[in-house]
């Protein structure tokens, strides 16, 4: 049975089983980023979740449910620290490292869910739905798209409609056909609850040069900033990518079959320990013969991300 971990629907209060991230997926996941099609990098991604966490199929899971997704992923089998690297308007350079844990916890908090009751529609809404995901690729702000995108079912006289089940043209259909008194009360419900996370910041990147606010991202999870913290979550260079892999191959003598099939996190432990053994080795030699050189065909490097 493989090892799994748990993360946080926000949008459900709920806990769902995730499989760990191998080595070949996240190779995966970094190239779909140089893609220059968002639309395939999404469903790249979203594919990728799909295997990790079959349950969600059956889930309209959302904005904030996929980040929560991506950033228990990442925590334990990548790294628990997300590095950036920033350049500020005097092209000064400095770096800022954050807990991903903190963000984890910090999505945690973000609750979109309502309910409204207008005579006699009954409305549940939480957020923008991952399926949904590439309609806001051209930044779309129709109001239709995003009411079809945010709401959960309605409910009207005893008849009640699962979003869930619909298409996004049926969404559409059916919001397009409410009285325009209850599709506005809806979405200034949206717009309410999107203000309130405006105002919180879920990243805050501060330049330690000069103390001023270089990045901030708040708690409101748009499509723009979801993209966002998903390239600052599994952007990487792709050489190092593919040293890393090629060095464990050659030098540690890892089969590329089972590099993978192990998480990133425990590729680099496992190099961790191929370089304590080499310098033990080359600790010895040096003891026995004084002054030889070292040994060749063994990098001193870093395993390469």
């Amino acid at each position: 049975m493989p090892f799994t971990l748990n993360a946080y629907l926000p949008s459900l209060k709920q806990e769902i089983p995730v499989k760990e991230l191998y080595y070949k997926q996240y190779r995966d996941l970094v190239k779909s980023l140089y893609n220059v099609n968002k639309k395939d990098t999404i469903q790249q991604y979203n594919s990728i979740l799909l295997d990790l966490c079959p349950d969600i199929k059956d889930k309209d899971i959302t904005f904030e449910d996929k980040l929560s997704l991506l950033l228990t992923i990442r925590n334990f089998c990548v790294s628990p620290d997300l590095k950036l690297k920033g350049t500020d308007s005097n092209n000064n350079t400095f770096n800022y490292t954050a807990s991903v844990d903190s963000l984890i916890q910090a999505i945690r908090t973000v609750e979109k869910s309502f309910t409204l009751e207008i005579n006699n529609v009954i409305v549940n809404a939480s957020s923008y739905k991952m399926r949904d995901e590439y309609v806001f690729l051209g930044n779309n702000k129709d109001i239709t798209v995003i009411l079809a995108s945010n709401i959960d079912n309605i409910k009207i006289d005893n008849v009640m409609v699962e979003f869930k089940d619909l298409s996004l043209n049926e969404r559409i259909k059916i919001v397009s056909s409410l009285p325009y008194s209850i599709s506005d009360r809806i979405y200034q419900a949206i717009l309410d609850l999107e203000d309130y996370y405006q105002n919180q910041d879920f990243l805050n990147v501060v330049n330690p040069i000069n103390n001023e606010v270089a990045l901030k991202i708040s708690k409101n999870i748009t499509f723009e900033t979801l993209q966002k913290m998903v390239e600052f979550l599994f952007t990487e260079d792709l050489g190092n990518i593919y040293r890393a892999f090629y060095n464990i191959v050659t030098y540690a003598k890892f089969s590329p079959e089972y590099v993978d099939t192990i998480t990133p996190v425990e590729m680099q432990v496992y190099w961790m320990y191929f370089m304590q053994d080499q310098s033990e080795k080359e600790a010895n030699r040096s003891e026995t013969r004084p002054g030889a050189a070292l040994p060749t065909g063994v990098p001193n490097t870093e395993l390469g991300f």
